[in-house]
């Protein structure tokens, strides 16, 4: 079977380049030939921690762009030359798992996979769908907001008004949730963020966007959001005990909040050596008994039939067609060898280098 350059974890610490085969693609299938692979914090977490993995070598990534080279049996949606942007949902740490997309070719599931639109550059289209998935899911899913006929939606939902918070909105899944929010007719959404990222921000359909640092966070967010100066939603991009101990000063009681775990120490996504949780651990828990907490785990998105089916080839090639979707911004690595801009996007992830933008790797 032929072989192609593929970057996977080796051991706790340790990643390199390695061969891997080449696949053919099974029924429901389509080999992939990656332009551009995105990186993000979980691949830190593979790499470093060797976190939810249980035999090596990882292949790193979860989300690729480029090229169908061969379809399998039943595969109609798809066909040799299609444009594309694929997700891996994980299991790179398992025999029977899917591949990483941090390779020259890969095999998905061509319901993990969506056509890329001629206006959308493909190393854009490297950003999109861990985090449109999240952040989709997040709030049609988990948060149970309905999901319009269509987007944008003909409509405003009952419930338009209702105060909703994106917690770090200039990570890469918050702005899509902004995105969503916006093109699903909501209209009371506030945003936490760097001050840097405000004005943009503001341009994805946040009414209101606060520096989680301030003094004043609370009492700018109750001012913001009206009545009694509570949200009743919030969906915490970063979930670290820090962020929760901020967002509970700023939700109802009564109210939901989504966290997209793990749950980290300090107030960012980087970990190092430190714990991760998939719950609060007892003790440590900010919000009163009353509030809905609900835990995401984008892996899982697939549980829901309809999203499993429409999400990511029908309702994601829709929204990008007709620009209610836009892509992360991108920081492109493509200096060096595959193996060297992969150790510098690690390191930039690792370090917390990375603010509003996503990593993106050449990949071909």
């Amino acid at each position: 079977m032929p072989t192609h350059t593929a970057i996977a974890s080796t051991a706790k610490g340790q990643f390199d380049a390695i061969q891997a085969e080449t696949e053919t693609p099974g029924a429901g299938q389509v080999l992939v030939k990656v332009a551009y692979a995105s990186m993000i914090a979980f691949d830190t977490y593979i790499t470093d921690a060797a976190y939810m993995v249980e035999e090596h070598p990882v292949v790193l990534g979860f989300n690729a762009a480029g090229t169908v080279m061969e379809v399998g049996a039943g595969v109609t949606s798809l066909a040799v030359g299609d444009r594309i942007t694929g997700f891996a949902v994980y299991g790179q740490g398992r025999k029977d798992g899917p591949k990483g997309t941090m390779q020259e070719f890969v095999v998905l599931p061509h319901g993990q996979c969506a056509k890329v639109p001629c206006n959308v550059a493909l190393d854009g289209a490297a950003t999109i769908p861990d985090n449109f998935i999240t952040s989709f899911y997040t709030l049609f899913d988990r948060l149970g907001l309905p999901i319009p006929p269509s987007f944008p939606a003909p409509t405003p939902p009952p419930n338009h008004a209702t105060p909703i918070l994106v917690y770090g909105a200039g990570s890469t899944a918050g702005q899509f949730a902004l995105q969503l929010l916006r093109a699903a007719g909501y209209t009371n959404v506030v945003a936490t963020a760097s001050p840097k990222h405000h004005a943009f921000l503001k341009s994805l359909g946040a009414t209101g966007v606060f520096d989680y640092n301030s003094p004043t966070l609370a009492t700018d967010i109750a001012r913001a959001v009206g009545g009694d100066g509570k949200v009743a939603l919030a969906f915490d991009s970063i979930t670290a005990h820090g962020t929760l101990a901020r967002i509970a000063q700023v939700l109802s009681p009564r109210g939901a909040v989504a966290l997209l775990l793990p749950i980290k120490e300090g107030d960012t996504v980087a970990v190092g050596d430190a714990a991760m949780h998939f719950e609060i651990p007892e003790g440590r828990n900010p919000f009163p008994p009353e509030t809905k907490i609900v835990y995401v785990r984008t892996f899982l998105y697939g549980q829901n039939e309809h999203l499993r089916d429409n999400l990511m080839p029908k309702i994601l090639p829709q929204l990008l067609a007709a620009g209610i979707i836009q892509p992360n911004r991108v920081r492109l690595l493509d200096q060096g060898t595959l193996k060297e801009r992969v150790a510098t996007g690690l390191d930039l992830l690792r370090n917390n280098k990375v603010s509003g933008e996503k990593v993106v790797v050449k990949v071909a």
